[in-house]
């Protein structure tokens, strides 16, 4: 299976069409990955999972508006947030992520992929106790398998105006000054298993 057809199967299963540059954005990792451990993935059905799959959903539930500002923590491939500024121009993105190998793809993809007058990517590591990254208040912070969520939910807070807790279906939270705004849990097509994005606010 190409990556255009692993993509093309599941915006079919969520019901979205992906705009032609996932296929861009597939194929820069894909090179990548034979020579990194940028992420793991055995099949392209995999990697599509991996890449589109919380983008695709939280497309298909109209959660991002236009012109969002976005700051994604520990940024690592850049999933979801570079799929989700290609699907909108006018949205704008930070990328924050602390290994350098890592962050030279991000920029490397976010040239690419004609981003580099919306996007940044950081090299940094973001400090737990006093977050600060250039750009705050974002609209909407997230973080996926960075932070135990009642941490990230702690340092989103201070970030973004909602935070985005992405997990495999983790039970609702509580964080003082905060509460949840919406929620949108789906399953990965070829496994089945949960996943779930919970938005706070304060």
């Amino acid at each position: 299976m190409s990556g255009g057809e692993a993509i093309d199967l599941l915006c079919d299963v969520v019901g979205v069409s992906a705009p032609p540059s996932w296929e861009a954005y597939f194929d820069i990792v894909q090179v990548w990955r034979k020579r990194t451990d940028l992420v793991a993935a055995r099949t392209d059905t995999e990697l599509a999972e991996i890449l589109f799959l919380d983008a695709a959903n939280a497309v298909r539930a109209g959660w991002i508006t236009p012109e969002a500002s976005l700051v994604d923590v520990g940024a690592g491939v850049g999933a979801p947030t570079i799929p989700l500024l290609l699907t909108d121009e006018s949205l704008s993105g930070t990328l924050v992520e602390p290994r350098r190998i890592r962050t030279t793809f991000l920029r490397t993809a976010i040239g690419a992929l004609e981003l580099a007058k919306r996007t940044t990517a950081l090299e940094m590591r973001l400090d737990p106790k006093n977050p600060s990254v250039d750009g705050a208040p974002f609209d909407v912070a997230l973080s996926r398998a960075t932070f135990a969520p009642d941490e990230w939910l702690r340092i989103g807070a201070q970030l973004a105006k909602e935070v985005w807790v992405l997990t495999a279906g983790t039970d609702v939270m509580s964080f003082k000054g905060l509460s949840l705004a919406r929620r949108l849990d789906y399953e990965v097509p070829s496994s089945g298993a949960p996943r779930s994005i919970l938005a706070y606010r304060r």
